[in-house]
């Protein structure tokens, strides 16, 4: 056997490698080999190159990279796996090893990288990068990357990033104080210690953490907002502390394997006191921060921090929120219900293993017709950055999603988490469907609105 070609610093767990039994249950549940129908891009066929790394019988050709690359790292092989094989931890553990040994550039990975080391973990830079998109959104910036001297230089990850992109209101409209106008009689907000903390009118049920995730931050600010609003309404103490950042999912994804773990880190501190539990609203920052204690090498505080993480939807049915103030209806016909599908995204359903409590909520709603959602936890294409710089398969992953939409006919289409809801968006508005794809909390909200603005402290 020749000696493996992964070197010592953090190679994929030979264990996790052996554990696979090629039983090949994996297959269907891959979205690129349903699409491609080719071994090497199927989970069992990407372990197997895995294996030849490890073993030193193969070496990272072009080919081996771009099957290991087109992976969306969306784990459903890891629900269908009968024998726990802890593939996403092997594959984006050996994206880490080519990533630093490998030389593989593209416009899109160069932006990518950029964005990921120089942005993300800095939230200054990315409000000024969300403030930069909404200059781009202008009728005037428009017209101008539109016109024929510009729009045929601009790279096709670049149209693709801006269709993709939500309206982003002005920089006062998306700050997370705002949302104490909308806190009940009694609320109190206050910033202690480098940490906000917004309170509820008697004593907190729970003391819990707000990831605040960068992604959701800048462009989902009204769910942002709302997600805080009911918590608080479940009786929850919400502390931000200022010290977080960002959850390095998408790091992680890319390959850069030590600025996640940094990022782990920094987190860890962050949240390391004043909290029962730490809250996440979108299922790929949640994820991430759950393998922290993992990226961290079971470090005793990771642990302690990866243990208290919770999404959303778990903590509101665990906390309880009070009755429904209103019965939601059809946007055009208010005597028929309000028929809404979920979506499950990849990384809360087959990573965190959270599938019924967001089904649970929603169906406490009145006026609310939960309808199924065929293949509801097949991946939708998105995968972070993945449908930028793999758009034909992410694109074939959209349209499978759009048809069974299409089929289950609902008015809403429920996805807890940015990368879904930026991408089926589009996909939507492109095929002229007239369905509203939400936040769960958006629509929790809808059904306990606001009673008024909180009195003046």
């Amino acid at each position: 056997m020749d000696a493996s070609w992964f070197d010592g610093h953090d190679p994929p767990p030979r264990l996790g490698i052996d554990t696979c039994i090629h039983c090949g249950l994996c297959l269907t549940a891959c979205p690129t080999y349903r699409t491609l129908k080719i071994e090497p891009d199927s989970p069992r066929g990407r372990v197997y190159l895995m294996r030849g790394l490890a073993d030193g019988s193969l070496e990272p050709d072009a080919t081996l990279v771009h099957h290991l690359d087109q992976c969306l790292d969306c784990r459903a092989c890891e629900t269908a796996c009968p024998a726990g094989v802890p593939y996403s931890r092997m594959l984006e553990a050996t994206r880490g090893q080519l990533a630093r040994r490998v030389r593989r550039s593209s416009p899109a990975r160069l932006l990518g990288g950029f964005v990921l080391s120089h942005v993300l973990p800095h939230p200054g830079r990315v409000a000024f990068a969300a403030d930069l998109l909404r200059l781009g959104q202008s009728a005037p910036m428009r017209a101008l990357l539109a016109s024929p001297g510009v729009e045929p230089l601009l790279p096709e990850f670049a149209k693709r990033g801006l269709a993709t992109a939500p309206p982003i209101p002005p920089r006062h409209e998306r700050a997370l104080e705002r949302v104490y106008a909308s806190l009940p009689h009694g609320s109190r907000m206050e910033r202690a210690n480098g940490v906000l903390v917004v309170s509820p009118p008697g004593p907190p049920r729970a003391r819990v953490g707000f990831h605040a995730s960068c992604v959701m931050e800048a462009m989902f600010s009204h769910t942002h907002r709302e997600t805080v609003r009911l918590l608080g309404l479940a009786g929850a103490e919400v502390r931000l502390p200022d010290a977080q950042t960002c959850c390095g999912a998408m790091h992680a994804h890319d390959g850069r394997r030590d600025e996640a773990k940094a990022l782990a880190r920094t987190n860890v501190r962050a949240f390391a006191d004043g909290c029962e539990l730490v809250v996440s609203h979108s299922a790929g920052c949640g994820a991430a921060l759950r393998e922290a204690a993992h990226l961290l090498d079971d470090e005793t505080a990771a642990r302690a921090f990866s243990d208290r993480v919770r999404d959303v939807s778990e903590v509101l049915e665990e906390l309880g929120l009070p009755a429904p103030t209103r019965t939601l209806h059809a946007a055009h016909d208010p005597s028929r219900p309000l028929r809404i599908a979920y979506h499950d995204p990849c990384h809360l359903a087959h990573a965190q293993k959270v599938r019924e409590a967001p089904r649970r909520l929603l169906r406490t709603l009145p006026g609310v017709e939960l309808v199924d959602l065929p293949n509801s936890d097949w991946c939708c294409g998105s995968a972070g950055t993945y449908h930028l710089t793999h758009p034909a398969m992410a694109d074939e992953q959209l349209r499978l999603k759009l048809d069974a939409i299409e089929r289950a006919a609902p008015e809403v289409v429920i996805a807890s988490n940015p990368g879904c809801l930026l991408h089926m968006q589009r996909g939507l508005a492109a095929r002229g469907m007239a369905v509203r794809i939400a936040h769960l909390v958006d629509v929790l909200g809808e059904a306990h609105p606001a009673p008024g603005a909180a009195a003046a402290r």
